[in-house]
């Protein structure tokens, strides 16, 4: 009966009354009486998910995975070559896992089935569409520009540099830019050097002496002719010629010429100069060289043709005469007052201030001016000898006392801007009115020293019993209210009516017919 069970392999034998039973593992199925392998292969035929062959097994089975899957013996699933190494793509290829498989592709810039990829000379073509040099890299390729030119942003075309932009160039004068290149160039006078950046000095007096018919003198950029005296350079400046003109260089003359009888040119100078020794050139006079010091009475400067007179600290040139100082007073003197030195003046009586200014002793209040000794101008509203008095154009009455221009200080039992209206003290009240001080007229009926006291007088007669206690005031009975005692006080039914009974005034209830009681609650 074990045998029939298959113990070996897992299943057990219970043994029964008169028989036995097998209990199978996983794996196999109770045939009575064994225990029969279950073929998995066939009965599930999709147990390996057609990712490989299925083989049963005593009990069990096994998936033979099939190529491009990986599994456990019971389960296959998708093998990622391209991270676990089993491809076979080019080093410059992509490797694309798919499922059961994988796929190889070149990268840009290479050709090929993925597993053999070569570089593409994208230069062969077009030159790469590069303007001026391709170069092929693996992969790829660059463009490159001549010397001279920069590459443009987009990669392929060539835009000329300025190098005369930057530091001229290098050029010592001029920089002229050109086409991939620059140019130096010299100014007038000047020949470029064998390095080709810096300027040379051409000395043209060395080519036929410059073309001037007597001396020659070399200038950096240029040569200047010179004539022996009496000759002068002619127009051209070139040739040396006689003078017999002024139209000539003006006869050679600094200032002014004059052609004298005898055909010769006699040269003259404007004032403030003289002429020199070469009787052409004027030279300046120094007018504050003698002893005259050129009639300035102090100080004597002199200028080219001319010269100024000025004076010492403390004092300025007199408008009238501009050889002579006068001194200077700062205050300047007042109140005829005549500057004698340097801030000191000689001051009549009565001013004897800085400047000859008035000196008032108190000093003059409230804005006052002090016109000589002890002498103030007072403003408006003040008078007296400082301008200590105010002055009121209406008088202060009942004892009051003018402080300030029109403003009157008032005693404690007046007031207003005169003092004029009494003050009552507490106050008159309910419309009274001051007339004194401290005594109050009452407006009818009022009466009391303050018109405090109420007058009992009501116009209209109070009613309901009411009784009249003041000026149109009475005090009315219980129930009733208004300022003539006239409206009845309402207040409520409690507890409340009952029965659709009405609340009359005074808490009680006017009954319906049909019923009776207090609060109507009885039928």
């Amino acid at each position: 009966f074990e045998e029939q069970c298959r113990r070996e392999l897992g299943n057990v034998c219970v043994n029964t009354p008169g028989s036995f039973v097998c209990q199978c593992q996983l794996g196999f199925r109770a045939e009575a009486p064994a225990c029969v392998d279950v073929d998995e292969c066939v009965e599930s035929p999709v147990v390996c998910d057609g990712q490989g062959v299925c083989q049963n097994t005593l009990g069990s089975y096994k998936c033979v995975c099939r190529p491009g899957y990986r599994g456990n013996g019971t389960h296959c699933e998708d093998e990622n070559e391209c991270v676990l190494g089993g491809h076979r793509c080019d080093s410059n290829a992509r490797c694309g896992n798919i499922i059961g498989s994988y796929f190889c592709q070149c990268y840009q810039g290479f050709s090929g089935d993925g597993h053999s990829c070569f570089d593409v000379d994208e230069c062969a073509v077009n030159n790469g569409h590069c303007e001026h040099n391709c170069t092929n890299e693996p992969g790829g390729y660059s463009c490159r520009c001549f010397s001279g030119y920069q590459l443009d942003q987009d990669g392929h075309n060539c835009t000329d540099v300025d190098e005369c932009s930057a530091l001229n160039g290098t050029c010592e004068h001029i920089c002229i830019n050109t086409r991939g290149s620059f140019q130096c160039s010299c100014r007038p006078g000047y020949q470029l050097h064998i390095d080709g950046h810096t300027c040379v000095d051409i000395d043209e007096c060395k080519l036929q002496n410059g073309g001037c018919s007597h001396t020659c003198t070399n200038n950096p950029g240029g040569h200047t002719c010179h004539c022996s005296p009496p000759l002068l350079l002619d127009a051209d400046n070139l040739t040396c010629r006689n003078v017999t003109s002024c139209k000539l260089r003006n006869g050679g003359c600094e200032h002014g010429c004059t052609v004298r009888a005898e055909g010769r040119v006699q040269c003259h100078c404007r004032t403030g100069w003289k002429l020199g020794e070469d009787m052409r050139s004027c030279v300046d006079v120094n007018e504050c060289g003698d002893f005259t010091n050129g009639g300035c009475e102090q100080l004597c400067m002199n200028h080219a043709g001319g010269f100024n007179c000025t004076c010492r600290e403390g004092y300025k040139v007199q408008t009238d005469d501009p050889t002579k100082c006068q001194p200077v007073c700062d205050p300047p003197c007042q109140n005829y007052g005549v500057c004698v030195a340097p801030n000191s003046c000689d001051c009549p009586p009565g001013y004897p201030g800085v400047g000859c200014s008035a000196i008032c002793s108190p000093p003059c209040a409230h804005g006052g001016t002090c016109m000589r000794w002890n002498k103030c101008l007072c403003p408006a509203g003040w008078t007296g000898a400082g301008c200590h008095t105010a002055v009121c154009e209406l008088p202060c009455a009942n004892g009051g006392r003018c402080v300030g221009p029109g403003t009157c200080q008032c005693p404690s039992d007046y007031t207003g801007p005169q003092c004029l209206s009494p003050l009552c003290t507490p106050a008159c009240q309910n419309g009274g009115r001051c007339v004194d001080v401290n005594k109050c007229t009452c407006t009818a009926g009022w009466q009391g020293a303050r018109c405090q006291i109420e007058p009992i007088v009501c116009q209209k007669p109070c009613k309901n019993g009411g009784v009249c206690v003041g000026l149109n005031r009475c005090r009315c009975t219980k129930g009733f209210t208004g300022s003539l005692c006239d409206t009845a006080v309402t207040t409520p039914c409690v507890p409340p009516c009952q029965h659709g009974a009405t609340c009359s005034p005074h808490n009680t209830c006017t009954c319906p017919e049909g019923t009776a009681g207090l609060r109507c609650e009885r039928l």
